[in-house]
């Protein structure tokens, strides 16, 4: 498994005075890993502040079935903190192994997202958690946030993965872009057309996704995909605003 490890995205100098200011972030990247025991909740990937924190979320979870986490202390857990003072998203794509028997479980996918200012705090992935608080989920193209909602907490299943046509080599399975779930098509053809190897470097920036869910704010983005031949194992690249999507995968 390869990764890549972000660090801390403040200006620094080399030791002869180069400034670094205007270097690009560095995505990082990491594919799934194994949950610990079957019918567990299974974490297939985990993002905090543009680095992956799959091991790490998994390890919280343990043989649970749940997960609580609180928000205002869960830099305590994932350190080194990635950003400081920056206010950073985790995302968390998941499922059960014994979701239900009549559903196409290769489809069935769960997504968490929570900024470390999410109302409350206090926030539960669980088998029925997320079917009471849809309501307070944000997309982009939506009410961002207002007439009730939480625009920085997010917790759905997710609609069937998004494929470019029957001749699509990549599955989409979730974008995120600092609070929202992006959905726009054009959007996700670019990203399916660049794990494919038929588009040029990627600039994730509000001009790329078309919005901007968080404004004066630096955003991190994270984009969850599989290849729809071999093993089908859930990947995720991750990083911050205007850095480019440039990080190695496999096809394996």
């Amino acid at each position: 498994m390869t990764k890549v490890t972000l660090q801390d995205p403040t200006p620094h100098s080399t030791p002869d005075g180069t400034d670094l200011t205007h270097l690009d972030p560095i995505p990082s990247y990491e594919g799934s890993v194994s949950a610990p025991r079957p019918n567990a909740l299974q974490i297939l990937g985990a993002t905090w502040g543009g680095v992956t924190v799959t091991p790490d979320i998994q390890k919280l979870v343990g043989t649970s079935d749940k997960l609580t986490l609180d928000m205002r202390t869960l830099h305590r857990h994932l350190h080194p903190d990635p950003a400081p003072g920056k206010t950073k998203v985790l995302t968390i794509l998941y499922r059960f192994q014994d979701d239900d028997s009549d559903s196409d479980l290769d489809n069935q996918f769960r997504l968490f997202s929570a900024a470390e200012t999410a109302q409350p705090p206090k926030l539960t992935i669980a088998r029925h958690a997320h079917a009471s608080i849809q309501n307070s989920s944000t997309h982009s193209g939506g009410e961002n946030g207002h007439g009730g909602r939480n625009r920085f907490f997010y917790h759905e299943t997710l609609p069937r993965p998004w494929r470019a046509g029957p001749q699509g080599q990549v599955d989409i399975l979730a974008v995120m872009y600092g609070p929202a779930r992006i959905e726009t098509p054009s959007v996700l053809s670019v990203l399916s057309n660049y794990f494919e190897g038929r588009w040029g470097q990627v600039r994730m920036n509000n001009a790329f996704f078309g919005t901007d869910p968080w404004p004066y704010e630096r955003k991190t983005w994270a984009v969850y995909f599989r290849f729809v031949n071999g093993s089908r194992r859930v990947q995720v690249v991750t990083g911050w605003e205007d850095g480019a999507l440039e990080v190695p995968w496999t096809r394996d």
